[in-house]
């Protein structure tokens, strides 16, 4: 992989990514385990008119995400490298929206890749428009998941003793209560997010009353019971 490199938006051609370049357009970053496909990638994002996308390795990842701050991250690694690169991600104090590009996309909507920033998860051979799309929505705030990746929650809550399908938690409020499962204060979760504490009060509050529950304690023991969350 050679050093992370940029196209301007809605443009084909790329040159080296350098500091300040293009600030007023928003910057996608690539990660891919290839040139091939980090090009291929880039090729379905790059006519949108107000992205900037850079491509790069996860050996470059430290160093451009600190360099450039990027609204959106699209990964397309094989899950070792995936999880790494995830774990540093979610290692930073404020999380850009990540979209997994897997093969399995059941495998990899899990309670980890979602605390490390994971907001959307599509099978590997997803066409420009859905990647588009998906790009959009996470950066708007929105969870983006391929059908076969949701799957995944209601297998897991079968057993439980009480079903979750009554909880109507909403994929930001399921993500509030995993981070409250951590011991997040309101006030690191908004940071971590990238959004208000007044915000981040509302989702508590809502969580709770979803769950029927008094503290933020019981809502995280209520949700593991139903096979929400994990600890």
């Amino acid at each position: 992989m050679t050093r992370f490199r940029e196209s301007a938006p809605g443009q084909g051609g790329r040159a080296p990514a350098r500091r300040g370049i293009d600030t007023a357009s928003t910057p996608v970053l690539v990660i891919a385990g290839s040139d091939r496909l980090a090009a291929a990638i880039e090729a379905m994002l790059r006519g949108h008119p107000e992205w900037r996308v850079v491509m790069g390795s996860p050996a470059e990842l430290a160093h451009v995400v600190d360099d450039l701050e990027p609204a959106s991250v699209v990964m397309a690694l094989p899950p070792p490298a995936a999880a790494s690169a995830l774990q540093y991600l979610g290692s930073r104090p404020r999380v850009p929206p990540v979209i997994l590009l897997a093969a399995e996309p059941l495998g990899a909507w899990t309670a980890q890749a979602r605390r490390a920033g994971v907001r959307g998860v599509l099978r590997d051979d997803a066409t420009a428009e859905e990647l588009t799309a998906a790009v959009a929505a996470t950066m708007a705030g929105l969870v983006v998941l391929h059908p076969t990746a949701v799957i995944a929650r209601p297998i897991a809550a079968a057993g439980s003793r009480k079903v979750s399908e009554g909880t109507g938690l909403t994929p930001r409020e399921l993500e509030i209560l995993e981070m409250m499962a951590e011991g997040m204060s309101n006030r690191r979760i908004a940071a971590r997010l990238g959004i208000s504490g007044y915000t981040v009060k509302f989702h508590v509050a809502s969580v709770l009353g979803k769950l029927g529950a008094a503290t933020r304690t019981e809502a995280v023991t209520l949700g593991v019971r139903q096979g929400l969350i994990s600890l």
